[in-house]
């Protein structure tokens, strides 16, 4: 794109549409420079508003090279690159948000270049089905069940809900976000609750996806409900599910459970799903890099949806699970159930399964030396995409909740945002290699791994740092990598 004499173009884009509530952001990255001037600042205008980029004239040797050897631009194109997050303000009413690249020149003037448009609306749609959810009686805490569904399988289907139909805890509704099944899957739906008024269904319009989808379901829950739990359409709850995790939440914001991993006929692959990997519900650094706390398991206080939804851009890998126990942790406490509540049925069907949720750790040598023979588009896809989707949360948490959390959290929570622009988060994010010590492995090496993506992005920057074009230190790969696929 061109306009005011500038270029640019997106590699990471903005989402089309924005669901806008009390704060979000979208993780955007490219290229934009001047043909004739060197670039001195660069900004974000997006609406109104206009956010200062600090990660710009980042190399881009494809940029480079993508113009002739004799073309003038050259030189600018060369340290045209940029990242960020960008902040949108929550608006009142449906509309379409303009957002332009805004460069400031070393003569002191500015050039614009138009990016994209965003499609933006204030809050969820709430499904008309749910204002018929009501609790079946007043006796006992109220709890909204959200369960999100697609083509579910029939025998796993009826197994589920049956376990749901047995739970030892009555006052409860399942609010049922079906994501456009065919329609032997509705079929299959509408029959198995067979008018049983405590499952109230609502398929949506189109696909979403199971990111959309969850957060479809608990835009379903209605305002009396006093807990929300998140619930698969082809595991098997134990009878006391309900019930122990309520007893077990105290004052915390959140309970979660262990669980046993199943295949679809019920045989036991293993007793507790935390096999490899520790599970973490006190280290709120530690939740910040790795999710432990599974949705299916949890089981949080209504008043939490008031930051959770609507859910941040899916980006990256990005999952609802790890973003509402973000959520939870940041207004207090955790509290865990360790015996197993329910079965989770491990199956090819599964969105992300045990296995990838408990990938054993490698040593630090075998680690360093794997990245050093095999750079490809590794460190390339962790820094735009895996580290990038981490800022995205971190930063849309210190938007909805940086007052109702404690100046410990929000030290932690600011030193991961100003990690790749300061020397004190990767200090932390290194040192906390030592909590191996102590036996602690619930992050999955995260650390490790972003610690070694901001390392090379700074010493790609050092390398080019003053210079107009390539020189025979610089990476192949000085450019934004392919996004990987998600789940």
């Amino acid at each position: 794109m061109s306009g005011s004499e500038a270029l640019a173009g997106l590699d990471i884009t903005p989402p089309p549409t924005l669901a806008v509530g009390k704060g979000t952001a979208f993780v955007i990255a490219g290229w934009c420079y001047h043909p004739g001037e060197r670039t001195r600042g660069l900004s974000i205008q997006i609406g109104e508003s206009r956010q200062r980029v600090e990660l710009f004239r980042l190399p881009r040797r494809d940029v480079y090279e993508g113009l002739g050897e004799d073309d003038p631009a050259r030189p600018q194109a060369f340290r045209s690159g940029f990242a960020a997050v960008v902040d949108v303000s929550p608006v009142d009413r449906q509309r379409m948000l303009e957002l332009a690249a805004v460069i400031t020149l070393e003569s002191g003037r500015e050039a614009s270049v138009p990016l994209a448009s965003i499609a933006a609306a204030p809050g969820l749609p709430t499904p008309p089905e749910a204002a018929g959810a009501g609790f079946p009686g007043p006796g006992g805490q109220r709890v909204a069940i959200c369960m999100a569904t697609y083509n579910p399988p029939a025998e796993l289907l009826d197994r589920q809900l049956d376990s749901i139909r047995r739970q030892t805890h009555h006052n409860w509704v399942c609010l049922i976000s079906d994501d456009d099944s065919g329609p032997e899957g509705l079929e299959r739906l509408m029959s198995a609750i067979d008018g049983d008024p405590r499952f109230v269904i609502s398929r949506g319009p189109k696909r979403l996806g199971f990111y959309g989808n969850f957060e479809r379901a608990m835009s379903m829950v209605p305002a009396s409900a006093d807990f929300v739990t998140l619930c698969d359409q082809d595991d098997r709850w134990y009878p006391e599910k309900l019930a122990r995790l309520l007893a077990a939440t105290g004052d915390a914001q959140l309970a979660y459970s262990d669980a046993r991993v199943v295949n679809p006929v019920g045989e036991v692959i293993l007793p507790s799903y935390w096999t490899v990997r520790s599970t973490n519900y006190t280290n709120f650094g530690s939740l910040l890099l790795a999710n432990t706390i599974t949705g299916a398991a949890s089981l949080f206080r209504r008043s939490l949806l008031d930051d959770i939804l609507p859910l941040p851009p899916r980006f990256g890998n990005g999952f609802h699970d790890h973003w509402l126990a973000l959520v939870a942790m940041s207004h207090g406490r955790i509290e865990y159930v360790n015996a197993p509540l329910y079965d989770y049925v491990q199956h090819e069907g599964a969105v992300i399964g045990h296995t990838e949720a408990n990938k054993p750790h490698r040593s630090l040598r075998t680690h360093l030396l794997d990245r050093l023979r095999n750079p490809g588009d590794g460190s390339r896809v962790a820094y735009y995409y895996k580290w990038h989707q981490h800022l995205l949360f971190d930063e849309i948490l210190r938007l909805r909740c940086w007052e109702v959390m404690s100046r410990s959290k929000r030290r932690t929570l600011r030193r991961l945002l100003d990690a790749d622009s300061g020397t004190a988060g990767i200090a932390w994010l290194l040192g906390r290699r030592a909590r191996r010590l102590w036996g602690r492995d619930e992050t999955l090496d995260r650390e490790l791994s972003y610690a070694y993506a901001l390392i090379r992005r700074r010493g790609v920057s050092a390398l080019t740092a003053g210079r107009q074009r390539p020189n025979r230190l610089l990476p192949r790969d000085a450019s934004v990598p392919p996004a990987p696929p998600t789940y």
